[in-house]
C-alpha cells in the first residue's frame, strides 16, 4: 500500500475489507421471515422466506460504510478500491432501473438516474431548408449584412 500523500488516511486498508462492509450493508437491506403454512390435515410447514426490507440507496452505502458521500466518491476515483466502489454503486443504479421499469412512479427513479447516474433525455433536431431540402448559405458584404440588422430586410 503507498503512501498517503496527505489528508485522511483511508478507512479501509484493504479491498477485501471494503467489500464485506459493502456485502454487510446490501445484506442489511433483506429480512429473512419464517412463514407457516397449515395444510388440510392441520401439519404446520414452516419455511423462511427472504424479501427486500429497504432499498439500496448511496447515502445507505456510505452511511453504512462510516462516510460520506463525497468520501464514497473519492474511494470511487481510488485506484485500490475503484472497481470495488463502482460496481457496488451500478447495484444501486440496478435496483433504480427495475424501479422504473416496474411501472409504479416513474418520476422518482428518473429524476435519480438523471441526476446521480448520468442518464439523459435524448433530443434530436433536424433542419432542412425549403421544401425539406438542404439550408441555402449566402455570403453577404458588411453593407448588405448591416441593412438587414437595422431594416429587417435586403
Amino acid at each position: 500500500m503507498e503512501k498517503n500523500k496527505g489528508g485522511r488516511p483511508p478507512k479501509y486498508k484493504t479491498r477485501e475489507e471494503l467489500q464485506a462492509k459493502i456485502d454487510e450493508y446490501f445484506d442489511s437491506c433483506w429480512v429473512d421471515k419464517i412463514t407457516q403454512v397449515t395444510d388440510k390435515d392441520g401439519n404446520i410447514t414452516e419455511s423462511n422466506v427472504r424479501y427486500q426490507d429497504r432499498p439500496y440507496t448511496i447515502m445507505g452505502l456510505a452511511l453504512a460504510l462510516g462516510m460520506t458521500r463525497e468520501t464514497l466518491c473519492q474511494y470511487a476515483k481510488d485506484g485500490r478500491f475503484s472497481d470495488i466502489v463502482k460496481k457496488a454503486k451500478q447495484t444501486v443504479e440496478m435496483y433504480v432501473e427495475e424501479m422504473l421499469l416496474e411501472g409504479k412512479n416513474a418520476a422518482g427513479p428518473i429524476f435519480w438516474l438523471k441526476n446521480h447516474a448520468e442518464y439523459r433525455d435524448k433530443t434530436e433536431q433536424e433542419h432542412t431548408g425549403k421544401d425539406g431540402g438542404p439550408i441555402q448559405v449566402q455570403d453577404l458584404t458588411n453593407d448588405e449584412l448591416l441593412s438587414i440588422i437595422n431594416n429587417g430586410r435586403r
